[in-house]
């Protein structure tokens, strides 16, 4: 079947852009630092926090970034490990903070003993090489960045406090910091879910320098922190025995699911909920 002249002519002209480089306004340094824990030794806590900033995220939108942790007590041959992914990072709504903050909680940290963890920074970038869809490989490059720290855990350490942590800038070196150079460059590329626009940044290399310890944690971004842990432990749909200071209402919803978990078995739909 032959292409009217006008729909070929725009054909030829999608597949001629595919892989062109352009000048974008945006260009800088993303910044990924672990806040928090750092090389010290901490007494033991019932949530052990991981904190991790990111300056200038709104360059952020077309690398898709990722942060994965993994840790393990080398005091018992890493028998006690654990790993997260904070794969949704690519959603955050950048214009809201700066520098944007990412944390999560972990209760199975109260061994005493050296810990050792691993963390990473994954993100796409342009192929350069890449100009059409008869060029070889893939338009898209997955990068990753890693960094690996240790700290103990022992009776007698310093309390978890997140603010104190982070006011002292001697206590974190170069591997608590990841750099990427986004140069301000894009190219289109093929569809790709997730990629905004279907486009992808160019990447500096190598990766610059930047300097740990400039990002702090006040009393205000702790706080809310601490509140979004208590809210997923007194969601009913999220923890199965909250803790029993939990607000009234808290109580009166675990009431309500629990009643709509026996309706359900008693009619046989169990499976539905699951």
């Amino acid at each position: 079947m032959h292409l009217p002249s006008r729909t070929a002519w725009s054909l030829l002209l999608s597949l001629i852009s595919l892989g062109t480089v352009a000048d974008a306004a945006d260009s800088g340094i993303i910044e990924v630092d672990l806040l928090f824990p750092r090389n010290e030794t901490y007494a033991p806590t019932e949530w052990m926090p991981f904190v991790f900033s990111i300056r200038n995220g709104e360059l952020s939108k077309y690398i898709s970034p990722l942060i994965e942790y993994r840790g393990w007590n080398t005091s018992d041959f890493g028998q006690n490990g654990f790993s997260y992914t904070h794969d949704n990072i690519k959603w955050a709504n950048w214009s809201s903070q700066d520098p944007y903050f990412v944390h999560n909680f972990r209760n199975d940290l109260r061994s005493e003993g050296t810990w050792r963890l691993d963390w990473k920074v994954f993100y796409v970038s342009c192929n350069e090489r890449w100009k059409n869809l008869q060029s070889v490989g893939d338009p898209v490059l997955v990068n990753m960045t890693s960094r690996s720290i240790t700290f103990t855990i022992k009776e007698g350490g310093q309390a978890v406090d997140l603010v104190a942590a982070t006011a002292n800038d001697k206590t974190c070196s170069d591997e608590s910091i990841a750099a990427i150079n986004i140069t301000g460059k894009t190219q289109s590329v093929p569809h790709r879910e997730e990629l905004p626009d279907n486009t992808c940044a160019v990447v500096g290399s190598p990766e610059p320098s930047a300097s740990p310890c400039q990002v702090k944690v006040d009393s205000a971004v702790a706080a809310s922190m601490t509140a979004s842990l208590r809210a997923k432990l007194c969601d009913p749909l999220r923890t199965l025995n909250p803790p029993a200071d939990c607000p009234e209402d808290s109580a009166a919803q675990r009431l309500a699911v629990a009643g709509v978990v026996c309706l359900a078995a008693a009619a046989g739909i169990i499976g539905f909920l699951a």
